[in-house]
This record gives C-alpha cells, sequence and structure tokens, in this order.
C-alpha cells in the first residue's frame, strides 16, 4: 500500500527531470512567496493495540454470563483536514502544518440481565423494559472519542519542471498531541432497581505528547500565480505513550465491577495469567498493582500506534512579497 501511494508522484518526477534545467533544480533566484494552504486528505494505519482493546471490550461482553454482546468497529484510518502556513523560495518551502482528526465509537442499548446465566436467546433493551426480570438487569450506552492535535514543521523541495507545475519530496518533524473520553451509561430495571448511573473518564497519552515524522512527494499545479492545486501522498510515524484515567466523574456500578473499581491514574493495559498467556484481556490499574502480580500475570501497557500511509488534496494560496 505504501508503494502504490508513492508511484503517481514518483513516475511524474523521474518523467519531468529528463528536460528541466539544472540551474531551476537548486536555485533561489525567484521572488519570495507566502503561501496559505486548506487540504482534506485521509490517513490509514493499523493501530493494532488500540484495536485489540476494542476487541477485548466486545469479547468481555460475549463470555459475561447473562449480558449480551455487542460489535465493536476498530481503527483503520481518519479523514483529516489540515491547515499550512509557508514560505516558499525558489524550488525550498518551509512551513508549519496543524492537522486535526476525531474518532469516536459507541455502542448503544447492551442489555444484560443476570436472572438467568444461561440465557441463549437474543435480550434487547425493550425487551426488559416490557417485561422486567425480578434480578439486576439494565441496559447501557457506551461511547469512547479519541482525539489528536498533530502539529509539523516541514521543509520541501519542489522545483518548477515546467510553467506552472511543482513537483518534489518533502520531511515533516513535530508532536502529536491528543486525548480521549470514555462514557458508560446505564439504566437499571428490575424489583429494587438502582437508579440510572454514568460514569466519564479522559484518557490521555503518557507522556501527554509524542513526536511524529512525516515523509512525502508532492505535485502541484499552478493556473494562476495566486492560486494552486496541490496532490501529497506519503508515509507517517506517530505513536502516543500509556493510556492514563484522568478527572473521572460519576459513578457506575458495572464498570466498577468490570474493572475492579478503576481510579484516576490508572492505565490500560493487556493481562494475562502467567500459565496461559492465549488468555488476554483488558485491565485497568496501576504500575504499581502490575508490578505486585508480575508473578500470576503478564501485562502489556496499551500503546498507540499511528504509522501509515497518508494522502491529501490542497488548495494553496499565494502572496508574493516582492
Amino acid at each position: 500500500m505504501r508503494r502504490i501511494a508513492h508511484a503517481p508522484l514518483a513516475l511524474a518526477l523521474v518523467g519531468m527531470a529528463w528536460g528541466a534545467p539544472t540551474t531551476l533544480l537548486w536555485s533561489a533566484d525567484d521572488p519570495t512567496a507566502v503561501s496559505v494552504s486548506v487540504a482534506e486528505g485521509y490517513s490509514h494505519y493499523d493501530a493494532t493495540e488500540l484495536n485489540e482493546v476494542l476487541q477485548l471490550l466486545e469479547n468481555l461482553t460475549r463470555e459475561t454470563a447473562g449480558l449480551n454482546p455487542y460489535a465493536v468497529s476498530g481503527f483503520s484510518g481518519h479523514p483529516a483536514t489540515q491547515l499550512t502556513l509557508s514560505v516558499r523560495k525558489g524550488p525550498w518551502r518551509i512551513g508549519v502544518e496543524t492537522e486535526f482528526w476525531t474518532q469516536t465509537f459507541a455502542q448503544s442499548d447492551v442489555p444484560f440481565d443476570l436472572s438467568d446465566n444461561q440465557r441463549t436467546d437474543r435480550i434487547t433493551c425493550q425487551d426488559l423494559y416490557a417485561n422486567p426480570p425480578a434480578s439486576l438487569a439494565g441496559c447501557i450506552q457506551a461511547r469512547e472519542e479519541f482525539f489528536f492535535l498533530p502539529v509539523t514543521a516541514q521543509v520541501s523541495w519542489m522545483p518548477e519542471w515546467r510553467p506552472g507545475l511543482r513537483a518534489g519530496l518533502g520531511y515533516a518533524l513535530g508532536i502529536l498531541g491528543g486525548s480521549a473520553s470514555l462514557e458508560l451509561s446505564t439504566t437499571y430495571v428490575g424489583e429494587g432497581a438502582a437508579p440510572a448511573d454514568k460514569i466519564r473518564f479522559d484518557i490521555e497519552p503518557d507522556p501527554l505528547v509524542n513526536p511524529v515524522q512525516k515523509w512525502f512527494a508532492a505535485l502541484e499545479w499552478t493556473p494562476w500565480t495566486w492560486l494552486g492545486l496541490e496532490s501529497r501522498a506519503g508515509w507517517r510515524r506517530s505513536r502516543a505513550g500509556g493510556f492514563t484515567m484522568r478527572n473521572p466523574t460519576g459513578t457506575s456500578r458495572v464498570f466498577e465491577a468490570a474493572f475492579n473499581d478503576p481510579q484516576a491514574g490508572d492505565q490500560m493495559w493487556v493481562r494475562w495469567p502467567a500459565t496461559a498467556p492465549s488468555n488476554r484481556a483488558l485491565w485497568i490499574g496501576s504500575r504499581q498493582d502490575a508490578q505486585s502480580n508480575a508473578s500470576r500475570y503478564g501485562h502489556q501497557l496499551v500503546q498507540g500506534v499511528f504509522d501509515g500511509w497518508f494522502a491529501t488534496l490542497a488548495l494553496n494560496f499565494h502572496w508574493s512579497l516582492s
């Protein structure tokens, strides 16, 4: 997939290089210009560990007696909006790019009924509301939201190979900031049902800010001196550290029971018994607890790995300073 993303621009560069005067490839004699770019694009990545967390949440409901399973969709990529301010002198361009994107997962009306732990038929929240059971039962609404804000300084080499047509290569280095939130609302039904409850956590990477790099090829067509259309494709390397629970608000009997009453400062781990390493499960706890349980369990701190290809299409607005 990485080769596919680069192939069209690489061929264009090779084709135009044959007739380009050598002096135009490096000379910075052209007037200085300032550019503002607005881009829309798509970034692809695997995010293996975060996807495993979502899958383990799904497995938890499937394996818990009395709780109907729900399905989750995983991380595979996202659309992104980018804003860039840059300065160009000859074929050289330096600038600062900001990119922002969010991704939301939601699971609605997930029923649970502990009155019959061997239940095999599919129940719904409507079933529970219509015929409340005698024991603990209810419906869960879950929502996970992720927000990321990469900011990078960029340098690129883009000679004018033909009048109005530039192409070249670039590199970007910057920081990746962001956070996430988890919200769980539960409505209880049945005899002696507890009041509805709701809990919300902020989830922050540790450290909060992480490095991000980009390598890219770009092709810009400028039909007018003040306006250009640029296509860009490349590879991004960005990762976030261990995810930590912050700023808890509210309470949830279901959440506390499932994750053994997690506290602010606890982190997300994948844990497995030392005697059965294939039995992986999501666990929320502190580093101290993980170390104290190391003889009985293996632990893997959940990481966000967002390495992958990206492609964008931008409108560039130019102003000459001469």
